[in-house]
């Protein structure tokens, strides 16, 4: 209203009046999102400082000043290996003696809270021994790179995590230059077929954020899918048939006994499997390793 008299008198030109009424109805658009702001101001400050805490956080492990290099198909021995995490009066693995021959297949049962996650944290160096050594072809875990040492490992872990992106992007996470073929033949023994006949898009297929469009049966046979494609030397699987029906279960298991040719495999489980083609069954109790076969 102010600008209109101006426009009629010729000291301002007609297309700034435009402009002047969409600035200001812009000006509300900026202003209306502060009450809410505000009000998430607290909440926002509180995961900021949760950020700055995680990552002021010193490393569990110290890295190598001169790093050795990690061995192809080295075989693993723990000596003594203990582990007490920090806080903790107890320790959650004691005095762990185990070797592993490369190719070797072995099948780690154990409850809930017998320490078969720790043993796999100690293997992938997210955590270090308390006490004893790990070794690789007679070399010190502690004096290899950590990042070389675990693109010696694919694992499938107990809980399975996911990006939010395509599945073609799950799946690339452990080889980035797989071919349509490889991502195929890796679906096909993880048996996601059927999966991938009912997605849209196929491959190109959004799975939501931290997968959320997918089931928890799903999500594990994405993940067995992507540590085949790994092709390292050592496979984890850590619990890889839970939340599957019996079916599914054997036709995975079938599917994974000709992939783990010449690399040493290690299957945890808290239940009994019966399963051919393993060359010892050990057992965790407390902490504690008894080898039974």
């Amino acid at each position: 209203a102010l600008s209109i008299p101006l426009v009629a008198n010729a000291a301002l030109p007609p297309a700034n009046l435009a402009m002047l009424a969409l600035f200001t109805l812009a000006s509300f658009e900026t202003i209306a999102p502060l009450p809410q702001a505000f009000g998430l101001l607290s909440e926002t400050a509180e995961a900021a400082r949760r950020l700055f805490d995680l990552s002021d956080t010193p490393a569990p492990i110290s890295e190598p000043e001169h790093p050795g290099l990690a061995p192809e198909h080295p075989t693993l021995q723990f000596q003594q290996v203990s582990l007490r995490y920090p806080g903790q009066t107890e320790d959650a693995l004691k005095q762990i003696d185990l070797n592993l021959a490369a190719g070797q297949r072995v099948l780690i049962q154990g409850p809930s809270g017998s320490g078969k996650s720790s043993l796999v944290n100690l293997l992938l160096r997210f955590n270090d021994p308390s006490d004893g050594r790990i070794l690789a072809d007679g070399i010190p875990l502690t004096s290899l790179g950590s990042e070389q040492w675990r693109a010696r490992i694919a694992v499938v872990s107990q809980h399975t995590q996911l990006i939010s992106g395509t599945l073609r992007d799950n799946l690339l996470l452990a080889q980035p230059t797989a071919t349509e073929a490889e991502l195929d033949a890796a679906c096909e023994r993880a048996q996601l077929s059927d999966m991938l006949k009912t997605l849209p898009d196929r491959y190109d297929t959004w799975l939501g954020e931290t997968g959320t469009k997918v089931s928890g049966g799903q999500a594990r046979r994405i993940a067995i899918a992507r540590a085949l494609l790994k092709q390292a030397p050592i496979l984890i699987l850590d619990e890889p048939t839970e939340g599957l029906d019996p079916t599914t279960e054997r036709k995975l298991i079938k599917a994974l006994l000709p992939l783990m040719q010449d690399r040493t495999v290690l299957l945890i489980s808290h239940r009994a499997l019966d399963l051919p083609g393993f060359d010892r069954k050990v057992l965790l109790e407390q902490g504690r390793l008894v080898v039974f076969d």
